[in-house]
Order: structure tokens, then C-alpha cells, then sequence
């Protein structure tokens, strides 16, 4: 790293610092106050960091791994009281001083850091993550490139283009600017929402996911994307072991594995005991300064939770905001600190990990833009802020390249984008399950499940990671969460998450007739006690005024079910259009939600288990704003706006199909392409 002028006032500026601060608590310790003394101490705190750095790392690095945030604190404590008695030999320092000159030390530097954006984590990298790795893996050292897949959840292209533009993610703008990267753009699925999306771009498939959540008839039970108990089954229908990270690949925080060799918070693969997981995550907590740092950093998002969320609600009552919603509650900001700063820190620290073992190919989740612009919008300052602090983070991620065994590509990608609008209620007065019930006229009980929180499902399988292990301190833990874990042991934790396998959701749905479900604008409607979809004319004698009612209603944008004589039909209330053939009676009930819409529309409804009666919000033509029918500002799951249009950033020397990419699946063809072209591996034969 070379020293320019400003580096140098930087650093000059932060060991005067250091130095005031250790000043005023050598002051309290000692009752003696010598800037000198305090400048000498701060050299001493520095030389014993890198001595415990070297001592865990050669020695002690087969301790259980939740233990080092406590050892590398005791034993930095002790290297300091021993560092500073021979400094000072007049003054008698104990251990517990040299903890607590630590504790304060780190507390400082985390704080100067995020002042200043001083290289720690780039030296962590250097001196700490690159030689644990090396000890405990041997890395594959190689000329064949590997690749990173980024995603980055919920971005849309247009809001990525705009945060690249206007400086909030500079790495990514300098890639583009030197005119090595270039962005394109793919459309999603019917369904645009993560579960659906990672199927199809890490396994090649995501046949039969129809939502976020759904009825399977079968079953008789709703099957969610967050549970890894339903996830594995998916995956195991869904696999030809030709996945994305097939042979030798990683998976870091993603909904499904892309049959990857290794994987860590990874929802599909944490019932499989046995699987390959890396280093260990815990290993990131061996330098207390990460520890106060992470610590640190999640009370100030916190803090900054509280405060933006206040503005918010100023500007709204000031009509300077258009939408908030009631989910954004103070409670709401300790998953805002979770899913920031300590699951992408986490998941940085696992990537750079694979990087340092030249792992072939890495898929990660950035997932807290798409969490905050659920609560705050997608447009609002907050959520670009986050992709700020996403775009520091590739940044470390390149210059941990420099320590690769061998050289790399980078993709940036995003699996779906969001639509900003009002609440269904807010809008119309009544929600999507209100409605249904004044429909149905009392000819059959309405169960209904509208919200999802998916920061709940990432909170849940950090924590079932943690259980994955044979330590004595897991053992801890899983007696703490006890109450909270399956007999397989997966944490539910959270709103409508229960640990037991028989959800009481699904117990409560077993005693309704109607089952209604939300995902972001589309609204799903299942008969229970159908075993097959039921078709328009059999819902029309149960259920005479349901169809209609819906049709009526001005937050309706259009309507799907099938009829026993013409198939699967779009209908609103000016016209139909028979999906089969295309045919158009009326106005074109899909002309608004782009030129892809029938095929979309087609497949969504060739599911087992799609839905009885499909319900999508109204889109405004101009302003691209859509009805959500869950409990957020800006939404995905369904059709119509920017959420069905994400991008792909990508190496020029890797280029795009000369065609648009149409769903996940396509863009898992594209993704896969290159992987293969840059490995020399030659795909199996039809």
C-alpha cells in the first residue's frame, strides 16, 4: 500500500488521537498524565496485537472458535501489563489493566476507523484471515480464473445506475469508468422474489415455486422459502447436480446451495450435518478490534435506525415523504443492525476466506438494501447509504484479490429489483383478506398470512449455524434457544415462526376454507379442500360474488384462474385474455406489464400448485407505482414496475447473450456459460 501525503496526515492524526485518549485513561489508572508515556503505550498496544495475532495463529488456533473473542482478549491484557511493567518498571501493571487498556484501545480505534475509513480490515486480511486459511487449508494455486458472483438483493437496474452515477458506490463506478465492466439487464419471473429467483440462477431450475409462500395440496400445509426444512426438499427436486457452484464451489448466504461443495448460512443446506462449511466464521472474531468494531457498528446502525426512521415520519406528516409504514417500529432497528453490518461483515469475511484458499467459484448475498428498502422505500436516503457501505465492502473484497493463489472475475448481480406504493390498505381502506371475506359472504372461514419479514430467515440461520458445531459453547447455546429449536435443530425465532414442524399457521389454516397469501403486489387464493386447482366455473357456483368483487375493486390491476373451457385466463374488468393462445377480448388485461407478460403469466400457472385465483395490484403507468399487499414501502413478488427488472455488472471480456435474458433460469444459463468458459469445463450432453 503506498503511502500518499494524505495517508500519512491520516495516520499521524490517528496515533495523536490514540494517544490523547490512552492519555486521560493512563490518567485514571496511574493518576499520572504524560503525553509521552501515552504515545509509547499506544506503540506497545499495537506491537502486542500483532504478537497475540501471531500466538493464536501458530498456536492456539485448534481452540473452540466462539472462544477467541474472550482469549484474544485475555491474552492481548496479558502481553500488555508484560509489555508495559518492562516499559515502565516503576509502575506495577496487572493483567486486568492491560484488559481494559485493550478493551478501550479497540473501542477507540472502531471508532477512528469509521471516522477516517482507516485500512484495518485490509491488514486483518493481510496478517490474520490469509495465514489461518493457509494453516488450516491448503489453497489451490493456479492460472485458471475463478469467479465471484455478488448479489446484491433487491436492486433494481435503474436504482443500481443511479447509485453508481451519483457516488455512492465508487469502486463499482471506477470498474465501470476504466471500461472493463458493462451493465445488462434481465427480466425476472412472474414471481420476483428471492426464493424463486436464487432457485433458478443457482440450480438452473425453479419449476413449482409459484411465491414466497404457498399451498401445497398435497400436503395440505403452506411451504415457505425461509424454512429449510421445506428449502431441502426443493432443492433435492430441483438439483441435477449441475448447479452454479457444482464442483468445488462455495454458498454464503443464500436461500439454496447451487450444489456447491461448501456452504455456510445457506437455508437449503443447514439440516446437512456433514456438509463442507470453510474455515469457520468464527475465526472472523479473533482480533478484538473486530469485535468492538462489529459490536460498535451495530448500536450506531441502531442509533441511525431510530433517528431516520423519525425523519421519516416528520417528512411524511410534512407531505415530503409519500409512503411510511407501521412495520417500521423501533424493534425493526436491531434487524437493520443484524442485517447490515454484522451478516455482510460476516459474509465478506467468509468470501475473502475462499479467496485466500482459491476457492473456483464463490456465490454471496448482500441482502440488507432489499431489508431496509422494505421499511424505508428503495429510494430513500437510507437505502442508498446502505449500498454505500455494499460498495466498501467489493472493495475490500478487491484488494483481497491481491492475496489470491490464483486470479479472479468479479459479477455483480442483483436476483430482482422492488416497486414503491401504498399499502393495499392504507390506499383503499381495506386489506386483500378483509376483502376476500366480504366476498365469500360468510360461505367459508379466511385464513390469510400477508406479511413477510425475510430478516427473520436470515437471523434464523445464522443462529442454526451457530448450533452446527461440536463445541463445548454451541452446547451453550442450543440449551439458551432450546425452546426455540426443532429436534433437527433450526432456530425459528421471529413473527409467524414456530420451531416445531407442524406450524401452527398451518394448524390454523386447516380450519378454513380460504387461504389467502400475500407476495409484495400479487395476492395468491387457494380452496382447501381442493386437490386441484378449481376452475373459474366451479368457483363461480361456490363462490358467485368473489371473482367479480375482485374485478371491481380499483386496486385490482388484474386477475388469473382457470377455466374448464378455455384454460387459464387474465381478466379485468374491461377484458380477457386468453393465455393459451394470446387472444385478446377487450382491453388487454396484461398490456401494461410489459411485452413478456403472457409468457410469464403462462408459466406461473403451469405450477402443481399455483394458486386457484391470482390477484395482481393496479400499476400507474406513469409513476410505476404499485398496491403492496404486505406491510412495506417498496415490495416484490409479482409483475409490473422495476421489481422485474434487475441487472447482471459484469467483466466485458464476459459477455451477454446477444438476446434479452429472460428469468432466472436464463440468467443461471448465462452466469454458468462463463463459469465454464473461464474453468475449461465441458458441460454434459443433452
Amino acid at each position: 500500500m503506498s503511502l500518499s501525503r494524505g495517508r500519512i496526515v491520516q495516520i499521524v492524526s490517528v496515533l495523536l488521537l490514540q494517544a490523547l485518549a490512552v492519555m486521560l485513561l493512563l490518567w485514571v489508572l496511574t493518576e499520572r498524565l504524560a503525553f509521552v508515556n501515552a504515545l509509547v503505550i499506544v506503540i506497545v498496544l499495537s506491537l502486542a496485537q500483532a504478537i497475540a495475532w501471531y500466538v493464536f495463529i501458530n498456536f492456539l488456533s485448534w481452540l473452540p472458535t466462539l472462544v477467541y473473542p474472550i482469549a484474544t482478549f485475555v491474552v492481548t491484557g496479558l502481553l500488555v501489563a508484560l509489555l508495559l511493567n518492562v516499559v515502565f518498571p516503576t509502575v506495577d501493571f496487572s493483567i486486568l489493566d492491560g484488559i481494559i487498556m485493550v478493551v478501550v484501545f479497540t473501542l477507540i480505534n472502531a471508532i477512528l476507523g469509521a471516522l477516517f475509513s482507516l485500512d484495518e480490515d485490509s491488514s486483518f486480511d493481510r496478517n490474520v484471515t490469509q495465514k489461518i486459511v493457509r494453516k488450516r487449508a491448503k489453497p489451490i494455486e493456479t492460472t485458471e480464473p475463478g469467479i465471484l458472483y455478488l448479489e446484491i438483493d433487491g436492486l433494481g437496474k435503474a436504482r443500481f445506475e443511479r447509485a453508481v452515477r451519483e457516488g455512492y458506490m465508487p469502486t463499482l463506478k471506477k470498474w465501470l469508468d476504466d471500461g472493463t465492466y458493462e451493465i445488462t439487464e434481465w427480466e425476472t419471473d412472474f414471481t420476483a422474489q428471492t426464493g424463486a429467483m436464487q432457485a433458478g440462477i443457482l440450480q438452473g431450475n425453479n419449476d413449482g415455486i409459484p411465491a414466497y409462500r404457498w399451498w401445497d395440496r398435497k400436503q395440505k400445509r403452506i411451504v415457505m422459502s425461509g424454512d429449510p426444512r421445506d428449502l431441502i426438499k426443493l432443492e433435492a427436486r430441483l438439483s441435477n447436480q449441475r448447479g452454479l457452484l457444482a464442483d468445488g464451489g462455495a454458498s454464503r448466504g443464500n436461500m439454496f446451495s447451487g450444489d456447491a461443495t461448501e456452504s455456510l448460512f445457506t437455508f437449503s443446506t443447514l439440516l446437512n450435518r456433514s456438509r463442507g462449511m470453510g474455515p469457520g466464521f468464527y475465526l472472523y472474531f479473533l482480533s478484538p478490534y473486530v469485535v468492538a468494531r462489529v459490536i460498535s457498528r451495530f448500536v450506531l446502525e441502531v442509533l441511525e435506525e431510530w433517528a431516520d426512521a423519525a425523519v421519516q415520519n416528520i417528512q411524511h406528516r410534512r407531505g415530503k415523504v409519500k409512503y411510511v409504514v407501521s412495520a417500521r417500529n423501533p424493534g425493526y432497528a436491531f434487524l437493520r443492525g443484524f442485517m447490515g453490518p454484522v451478516l455482510q461483515d460476516l459474509t465478506t469475511y467468509a468470501v475473502i476466506s475462499d479467496i485466500a484458499r482459491g476457492v473456483p467459484a464463490v456465490y454471496a448475498l448482500y441482502a440488507g438494501y432489499d431489508d431496509l428498502s422494505h421499511f424505508a422505500g428503495m429510494d430513500s436516503p437510507e437505502a442508498f447509504e446502505m449500498l454505500k457501505e455494499t460498495d466498501r465492502y467489493f472493495a475490500r473484497i478487491e484488494r483481497a484479490l491481491l492475496l489470491a493463489p490464483r486470479p479472479y472475475k468479479i459479477v455483480i448481480l442483483s436476483d430482482h429489483g422492488q416497486t414503491t406504493g401504498p399499502t393495499f390498505k392504507s390506499a383503499y381502506g381495506v386489506s386483500l383478506e378483509e376483502l376476500v371475506k366480504a366476498l365469500v359472504k360468510g360461505k367459508g372461514d379466511v385464513f390469510a398470512e400477508l406479511d413477510t419479514n425475510e430478516a427473520w430467515d436470515n437471523v434464523n440461520a445464522f443462529l442454526s449455524e451457530t448450533l452446527n458445531s461440536n463445541t463445548r459453547t454451541a452446547g451453550l447455546v442450543r440449551t439458551m434457544l432450546a425452546s426455540k429449536t426443532s429436534k433437527d435443530e433450526i432456530v425459528a425465532i421471529g413473527p409467524q415462526r414456530d420451531a416445531k414442524h407442524t406450524d401452527p399457521k398451518d394448524q390454523a389454516a386447516q380450519d378454513k376454507q380460504v387461504i389467502v397469501l400475500g407476495s409484495g403486489c400479487t395476492g395468491l387464493i387457494y380452496f382447501r379442500d381442493a386437490n386441484t386447482r378449481m376452475t373459474y366455473e366451479e368457483i363461480q357456483e361456490k363462490y358467485p360474488e368473489l371473482i367479480l368483487g375482485l374485478l371491481n375493486h380499483p386496486g385490482i390491476g388484474f386477475v388469473l384462474v382457470e377455466s374448464a373451457a378455455q384454460g387459464v385466463i387474465a381478466v379485468r374488468k374491461d377484458g380477457v385474455c386468453y393465455v393459451r393462445d394470446g387472444k385478446v377480448e377487450g382491453h388487454n388485461p396484461l398490456a401494461q406489464y410489459g411485452p413478456n407478460a403472457l409468457a410469464h403469466v403462462r408459466r406461473e400457472m403451469s405450477f402443481e400448485d399455483s394458486p386457484d385465483i391470482v390477484v395482481n395490484s393496479i400499476l400507474d403507468p406513469q409513476t410505476q407505482e404499485m398496491p403492496g399487499f404486505e406491510n412495506q414501502v417498496s415490495h416484490h413478488g409479482g409483475l409490473g414496475g422495476p421489481q422485474n427488472h434487475p441487472f447482471i455488472f459484469h467483466p466485458r471480456e464476459l459477455p451477454a447473450t446477444p438476446t434479452p435474458i429472460l428469468t432466472a433460469v436464463g440468467a443461471y444459463g448465462v452466469l454458468r456459460q462463463w463459469r465454464d468458459t473461464l474453468q475449461n469445463i465441458t458441460p454434459p450432453s443433452a
